[in-house]
Formats: C-alpha cells, sequence, structure tokens
C-alpha cells in the first residue's frame, strides 16, 4: 500500500512543528514501537505513549528554550515507509545549541504509525542533557 500524499504532508508539517504529542496522539496505533538508536541517556525502544514523553520529550524541553524549530531536509516515501531526515534548531537552557541532526524512518499500517525509528547525534543529547543536569530533576 502507497502511503497517502495529504498523510505524508500532515507528518511533516507536524514535524516541522515539534508538535510531537499531537503526532503521537493523532498518528500512532494504539500498539506502536518508538526505537531510539545510539547509546544516548535516551536510547532505548518505547511503547507507551506516556512512558516516551515522560522519558524524552519532557526531559528534553526541561533543558531546552522555548521555540524548538524543525527543519525538513529531504523526505523520501516507498510503500508503507516514510524517511525524514531533519535538522532541529534550539538553544539549550545554558545558552549553548542543541542543533542536532536526525533521521527518523516511520512503517505505516492502515494509515497509522506502528514503528518509528529515530537515529540522531547522541553525543549530542548526552552532553546537552549532563550540561544542563542542574535545571531539571530526573
Amino acid at each position: 500500500m502507497t502511503m497517502n500524499i495529504e498523510l505524508r504532508q500532515t507528518i511533516l508539517n507536524l514535524l516541522q512543528r515539534c508538535e510531537f504529542r499531537k503526532l503521537c496522539d493523532d498518528y500512532f496505533s494504539d500498539e506502536f514501537l518508538w526505537t531510539i538508536k545510539g547509546t544516548s541517556i535516551l536510547s532505548g525502544t518505547y511503547t507507551n505513549k506516556e512512558i516516551f514523553f515522560a522519558t524524552v520529550i519532557e526531559r528534553l524541553n526541561k533543558v531546552l528554550l522555548p521555540g524548538w524549530k524543525m527543519h525538513i531536509l529531504h523526505h523520501y516515501v516507498d510503500q508503507d515507509t516514510l524517511i525524514v531526515e531533519m535538522r532541529g534548531e534550539v538553544k539549550a537552557k545554558n545558552g549553548q545549541d542543541y542543533n542536532n541532526d536526525y533521521c527518523w524512518i516511520f512503517k505505516f499500517k492502515l494509515n497509522k504509525i506502528v514503528r518509528l525509528t529515530a537515529y540522531y547525534d547522541s553525543l549530542l543529547v548526552n552532553k546537552t542533557l549532563e550540561e544542563n543536569k542542574l535545571t531539571f530533576k530526573n
């Protein structure tokens, strides 16, 4: 099954606006896998939206300043798979840039995301969380 063009554009728009909660709530299947590859503090596989948000998104938001922007560099579609290359742009609370590069691979079934595999710079994530650790509590 080839991916719906409207769905693809909606997903890309949500990513650009960093609306990760809406992406999860509206487009993830009830049974999904979100895997963050690498060796960062946040790496792992998540199957529960609330645990994912508490462990990953909320933790990042505690050390990043408001205004996170995501730039879509490229995207590719193959049947029921969407691959998106992105560059994030935001400052950490300590004033340092947190401009990470991402590659997210979405797998769809019946127009719902059933699997997302995310790649990013694990060292930058760890460094940003460590340098800003005084600004949040685990």
